[in-house]
């Protein structure tokens, strides 16, 4: 099984507090995709959730160097029973987010 992985490294470019922490790329498997739109087509609710998983890593460079990031897979849910994750005001990341993008 192919997986949809991505990465998430410290944005080291910071330099105003809207800039995301972190920066990365997320590469997904059509597989993944299509599982994603036939939810997103039967499925009536005007959100689609996937799940999310993460990884702490880190690569050693033969200069010594670490580079520490995030290893992040995108998976399409199959338990249909418990849909929607129903965060707490602190976790929800609609409104902690908010704030850098209005």
């Amino acid at each position: 099984m192919n997986r949809s992985l991505g990465g998430l490294r410290y944005n080291k470019s910071k330099n105003h507090k809207t800039q995301p922490d972190y920066l990365g790329r997320l590469l997904i498997t059509r597989e993944t995709l299509q599982s994603i739109v036939i939810d997103a087509q039967n499925n009536s609710n005007p959100l689609v959730e996937v799940g999310l998983a993460g990884w702490n890593n880190e690569k050693r460079h033969k200069s010594g160097f670490v580079d520490s990031y995030l290893t992040v897979e995108v998976r399409a849910l199959s338990n249909k029973d418990k849909r929607y994750f129903k965060p707490t005001e602190e976790e929800n990341p609609f409104t902690n987010l908010e704030q850098f993008f209005s």
